[in-house]
């Protein structure tokens, strides 16, 4: 395993990390080793797992090395214990400042990620590492208990009390087995996801929950649901200590919103009228049991217990009298007219509940009362009430007195937090009549409209703050989409001192980025709040996403801004007739609003893309929703993402609204440069669903896809700008429907040749998944199995490859090619044969010859093969060599295709007409009169022009190489043995070495001159492909070659290539002119890929394109004369 040394630290990486790679450990370092913050964006792919585990777990080993060389400086007293290895250099991990001696100093790692889904991925990448941490991970009862008693129970809550009960009084033999099986060696030092722990505590009959709790003292890193480390209810009770640790954030796009919404509720009427018929019932139950009592009392009978409920039935009267007064004093809150909702600052929460007796003296004796009737309720069999709206009440007392208000101040006013980043908005509940109605003097005290309370965070600094607050050594954020970042990092409200934007692994030629601001009926498309529900937008949405469906392979998925506009586009294209041209193409799927059913879509969906039968299909779905956020659509489940529009936050909701304007006070005040407006904020939350939503294209290193960003606002540079950092250098706007259209099929034609067919990958859709998130991955060990990140340095994307200096020149090359063995040039058909297969004719100008640029060819020299690491001989005849009777034509069928798809309907059959008579009356002027009307008006076809060169007869190719050159300002390479006949080639040949059959007298003097011409040959390739690209992509062209020539990998070499040759269509016909490169055994593959880019076009032809432009990428007609010999004989 390769070891390197980062800013100091040794780091242990499973293969020779890429520089993306090696730039994101720094990253790491550098927060770690200076005790910062880092914010950190790398694209899914690019193995920021593996990068984050081995450089911070590199740290930690070099920390605890720093301890160790201190202590025994200590005893050496300045002595060393290694002659020329002082122990200063044993480890350098802990600053001066911070001169630890003890190994309990050593900072805990915390890792959390969004889901126990994810975790179990990162688990299985430590698995992979040469580190091996004591671990643990924690979860809830719900996943972890393996009582059958406690796990038959349906409510969480009532799972949650049973286990404590059982546990309180020892009744869970599985728990009792904890502490002794806690110091087990094999436990400890096992690495072990959330479904290990299960097992592992099932075999040992040992609780998972509490064998993990008990884990958690003695681990170095802990694994953990991002909520259980952001939510202050949950860090107290998993007893989480943050001192000194280091917090690592994974997925952390979700962060912002999360921290929010952990520190603010809505507590609606029947969330109140819940709780009280909760206290109801216990109420009822103890004025039973105190009657019974005062019966048995008089008759000396045994007294009835309280099933462990220690309160007075006074007490309990009390609970129940805190709920009305707070019911009362919120229904007492008067609203405007308007029935917008009132709205207050966040100390006014304080005294709201002020009036229910609710304050920091009383809280605690409340949250104790609140915990026995839970614990009463839980363990009391016969009883069945709801106690949602208990837990509920308990929890946002805990949320509302998180924080004790500092010394000297009244209980009312605590930290100015509160009041900084809280409002409160009062306002009409939709749950209202759902409340019972009651007669006595305990009822709700009003049957009017109830109003919801809402107590909400406007900043998710908030609870970044109370980390740092925990005394933390440093946090860093992670994902794959956090852009904007500059936005993001304002909103945490903490310093980020450390940012990195980090590339994507793949190549170019692997990812297709289109603004499509018009439909192809010419209809601006753009889904604003005026125009998304106008019939001529969803006309022409429809119809854009019509023809898409005919160009992206297998799976599609189009993400909508909201339920409405789906639901919308998709009645309006049902009543127009539209879904049915897209479902005879690819059936549509839409995401349900449900989670119950969304496991089955996604299942059916699935099938639909992986039968072989069918064509793919679309999924519908909607961007932040379940879809858009944690599946992983990988390869052809996902080969296309179309987003919509921007889906901007509903602008009228109250949340939105006073989100807004909490911002622009902020902006507003001294320190407004640490906020964003409220309108960048808004425009913020568009953009990051975007990426989100168009996320779900690139999963790893070897997948392929494209993105429509059909909404005309994508054109804005603001807009743009927002798109994450390795998508923005693809993205071009495309000013007509069909010219991007005709774009993405040449890319996935390339893409479908290049890069190697996938295994069907699944998104997670099981139930089992999503019960713990709406949007978690599968945990499967299939789909863990094709996450799998690289383990070698060859797995990974050819662009990532080590490329050599710049200075490899063309001379360098072609030396290090002048070993390559000889392939046999092979016979190339004339364009006539193209029109009439079996010319007799033609038969003089095919006949072999030695000269550059003629379409005639040789015969075979001998052809050294290797076997066994020994080079042997092998003769091969004239017919074995040559090409089966279909393939001579493939040329002639390019140039048929280029020709096809530049002209009109009409010019074509005039161009065919010519041909013919021609090839009948050998008559070149009319033929010449006719090709100059077709092509030498539009400048773009002269190559088209030129190209027709190589298919005329001999006699006639002098006098049309001036005629291009009067025409078109170049000629066609002509020399005067082009112009020969076949009595002269061949006493030419005699005198070249070769007999009239084409065979070498002398083969060491024909292969000497042969050598030379090829060196020639490839010299001048070279220089035009210098010409044609920039210098870095030059360099990566000939790294790629030399790459090449070491080690025959074809596959890691030609999307190198494609990708450079294919970016300009005028460009294209370099990579044709490459073959003089590839070797025999690669070349039917190459001939494929040249084959299918141009029949691909021709099907692509059927109206007329104009400009011409790339037709010199349909075939070797545009070609230099000298090089056309040489390609067209390696073909």
């Amino acid at each position: 395993m390769p070891r390197l040394t980062l800013n100091g630290i040794p780091v242990d990486f499973p293969f020779e990390p890429y520089p993306c790679q090696e730039v994101y450990m720094e990253k790491v370092l550098e927060c770690l080793q200076k005790k910062v913050n880092g914010i950190l964006e790398s694209p899914t792919g690019t193995g920021k797992t593996l990068c984050l585990l081995c450089s911070t777990l590199a740290w930690r080993e070099h920390f605890k090395d720093s301890i160790t060389a201190r202590k025994l400086a200590q005893r050496m007293a300045g002595g060393e214990l290694f002659p020329g290895r002082p122990l200063c250099s044993w480890g350098t991990a802990a600053s001066e400042e911070e001169a630890s001696t003890y190994y309990t100093d050593v900072p805990k790692i915390i890792y959390a990620s969004r889901t126990h889904s994810q975790l179990t991925q990162v688990i299985q990448e430590l698995k992979n590492t040469a580190y091996r941490p004591r671990i643990c991970v924690l979860g809830s009862r719900e996943q972890l208990c393996i009582n059958p008693e406690v796990k038959k129970l349906q409510s969480n809550h009532m799972q949650i009390y049973t286990c404590r009960s059982k546990v309180l009084n020892r009744a869970c033999h599985f728990y009792n087995n904890v502490e002794e099986k806690s110091t087990d060696k094999e436990l400890m030092k096992s690495i072990m996801d959330i479904e290990d722990l299960v097992k592992s505590g099932s075999k040992h009959r040992a609780c998972p929950y509490y064998l993990s709790r008990s884990l958690k003292q003695q681990a170095e890193v802990i694994f953990m649901p991002y909520n259980y480390l952001l939510d202050s209810k949950s860090r107290k009770s998993h007893s989480l200590d943050l001192k000194g640790t280091v917090v690592i954030l994974d997925e952390a796009h979700n962060v912002e919103r999360l921290c929010e919404e952990s520190a603010s509720f809505d507590l609606t009427p029947y969330d109140l009228a819940s709780a009280m018929d909760a206290v109801n019932v216990v109420l009822e139950e103890q004025a039973k049991i105190l009657q019974q009592n005062e019966i048995s009392a008089e008759f000396n009978m045994d007294l009835a217990t309280s099933a462990g409920l220690n309160m007075e039935l006074e007490d309990i009267a009390k609970i129940k009298k805190i709920l009305l007064q707070l019911e009362g004093a919120i229904d007492a809150v008067e609203l405007p007219p308007s029935a917008t909702g009132v709205t207050k600052e966040g100390s006014y929460i304080f005294e709201l509940f002020a009036q229910a007796q609710i304050t920091f003296q009383t809280k605690s004796s409340l949250l104790e009362s609140l915990e026995q009737i839970l614990q009463y309720l839980s363990s009391c069999p016969g009883i069945f009430v709801n106690t949602a709206g208990l837990h509920k009440l308990s929890d946002i007392i805990q949320t509302v007195f998180s924080s004790e208000p500092p010394e000297g101040t009244a209980a009312l006013r605590p930290q100015p937090l509160t009041a900084k980043y809280y409002k409160v908005h009062i306002h009409l509940g939709p749950s209202s009549e759902k409340k019972r109605e009651r007669t006595d003097l305990w009822t709700s005290s009003a049957r009017k409209e109830g109003k919801t309370l809402s107590y909400w965070c406007f900043s998710p600094g908030y609870c970044m703050q109370e980390l740092v607050g925990q005394g933390v050594r440093s946090i860093i954020l992670t994902s794959g989409t956090l852009s904007p970042l500059s936005s993001f990092t304002l909103e945490m409200q903490i310093p980020f001192p450390v940012c990195l934007e980090n590339p994507h692994v793949i190549s170019k030629h692997q990812l297709w980025v289109g603004i499509i601001p018009k439909g192809p009926d010419g209809t601006e498309l753009t889904s604003s709040y005026e125009r998304r529900f106008s019939e001529d937008y969803l006309s022409s949405l429809g119809k854009t996403v019509g023809n898409l469906v005919r160009v992206v392979p297998h799976g599609m998925l189009i993400f909508f801004p909201s339920y409405p506009v789906m639901d919308r586009s998709l009645e309006y294209w049902r009543e127009h007739d539209l879904a049915r041209r897209i479902e005879e193409v690819k059936p549509m799927f839409v995401e349900p609003r449900s989670k119950g059913s969304f496991a089955e879509v996604m299942d059916a969906y699935c099938d639909k893309v992986a039968c072989p039968k069918s064509t793919g299909a679309t999924f519908l779905a909607v961007c932040r929703g379940k879809a858009s956020e944690g599946l992983d659509f990988a390869d052809i489940t996902g080969r296309a993402v179309v987003v919509t529009g921007l889906p901007f936050p509903p602008r009228r909701e109250p949340r939105v609204v006073l989100k807004m304007q909490f911002l622009d006070e902020m902006k507003s005040t001294a320190a407004g440069a640490q906020y964003l407006s409220g309108w960048e904020w808004y425009h913020q939350q568009a953009s990051r669903a975007v990426n989100q939503a168009i996320g779900r294209v690139i999963r790893h290193r070897q997948d392929y896809g494209a993105i429509f960003l059909c909404d005309q606002r994508f054109t804005a540079g603001s807009v743009r700008g927002s798109l994450p950092s390795w998508v923005r250098p693809h993205v071009s706007v495309y000013d007509s429907f069909g010219r991007a259209v005709r774009s993405v099929s040449s890319f996935f034609r390339l893409a479908q040749d290049t890069m190697p067919p996938p295994l069907l990958q699944r998104p997670a859709s099981s139930a089992a998944c999503l019960s713990e998130s709406s949007s978690a991955p599968s945990t499967s060990a299939e789909h863990i199995l094709s996450l799998q990140k690289a383990k070698s340095l060859d797995d990974h994307v050819p662009s990532l490859k080590r490329r050599k200096g710049k200075g490899e020149e063309a001379s360098s090359l072609c030396l290090e090619y002048e070993e390559e063995l000889l392939s046999p040039r092979r016979k190339c058909a004339g364009l006539l044969d193209a029109l009439e297969h079996n010319e007799k004719s033609s038969e003089g100008a095919e006949e072999g010859d030695d000269f550059p640029g003629e379409e005639e060819v040789a015969q075979l020299p001998p052809r050294e093969e290797q076997k066994g690491g020994r080079k042997r001989i092998k003769l091969l005849s004239n017919a074995a060599g040559r090409e089966p009777p279909g393939e001579p034509r493939a040329r002639a069928a390019l140039y048929m295709a280029a020709v096809k798809e530049s002209l009109s309907q009409h010019s074509f059959q005039a161009f065919s007409r010519a041909l013919q008579a021609y090839k009948e009356t050998n008559d070149f002027d009319s033929l010449l009169a006719q090709l100059i009307s077709l092509f030498a008006e539009d400048a773009g076809m002269h190559s088209l022009l030129r190209g027709f060169y190589q298919f005329l007869r001999p006699l006639h190719k002098q006098q049309f190489d001036e005629a291009c050159c009067s025409l078109t300002g170049l000629g066609c390479g002509y020399k005067p043995e082009h112009s020969l006949l076949q009595e002269e080639r061949e006493v030419i040949a005699k005198e070249r070495g070769q007999d009239a059959a084409g065979a070498p007298k002398d083969p060491e003097k024909a292969s000497s001159s042969r050598r030379d011409h090829q060196e020639g040959l490839r010299s001048a390739y070279l220089r035009d492909v210098k010409r044609a690209l920039s210098p870095s992509s030059y360099s990566q062209f000939t790294a790629a070659l030399l790459a090449y020539k070491r080690t025959d990998n074809y596959a890691a070499m030609i999307p190198v290539i494609a990708a450079l040759t294919t970016e300009r269509p005028e460009d294209l016909q370099l990579l044709h002119r490459f073959c003089m490169f590839v070797r025999p055994q690669h070349r039917d593959s190459f001939r494929q890929l040249c084959r299918d880019l141009a029949g691909a076009e021709e099907q692509q032809g059927q109206q007329p394109l104009r400009g011409g432009g790339s037709a010199q990428g349909s075939g070797s007609w545009g070609l230099k004369k000298e090089e056309q010999s040489h390609v067209q004989g390696w073909e």
